[in-house]
């Protein structure tokens, strides 16, 4: 009878009875294995960690999109700097309170920078930062991912 390990890998009841303790757990990560912990996932000490941590890589741009609009937001940025009235017109279904909270957050991350434009009335003006511009190769593979994995 096939079975399959945690890794969805598939192996015979005899393969699985005749595996120690010791080799249950080798070669999670395949070739480039570093300790137990897949080098591709995790390549540095950053991420090497058990629990969820702010410091850990993926957390960080994980917190980088979170947030119902930020990648919307973000999606129009990318394209250069907007006011916040082309912003609004972009994402009309956006309250204006929802999407003030979205770019000072995205300040406060240090991904979008504001900008006051002369003249009257005070206008301003929203850019990425060179963070904020990096997130883009994320964006393409989280849109990218998304279409594989279909409809919910």
């Amino acid at each position: 009878m096939i079975s399959f390990d945690a890794h969805g890998r598939s192996q015979t009841d005899a393969e699985a009875a005749h595996q120690t303790e010791s080799h249950a757990g080798a070669g999670r990560g395949g070739a480039g294995e570093a300790g137990g912990w897949d080098v591709e996932l995790v390549p540095d000490t950053g991420g090497r960690t058990r629990r969820p941590e702010p410091d850990c890589p993926v957390e960080r741009a994980l917190a980088a999109v979170s947030g119902r609009w930020t990648t919307l937001v973000l999606r129009e940025l990318m394209g250069g700097p907007l006011s916040f009235g082309e912003l609004a017109a972009r994402l009309p279904e956006i309250s204006p309170k929802v999407l003030t909270d979205r770019l000072r957050a995205l300040e406060g991350r240090g991904l979008a920078a504001r900008d006051r434009l002369p003249g009257f009335p005070v206008r301003t003006c929203y850019h990425l930062t060179p963070a904020g511009a990096a997130l883009r190769p994320l964006l393409v593979e989280l849109y990218r991912t998304g279409v594989g994995l279909g409809p919910a």
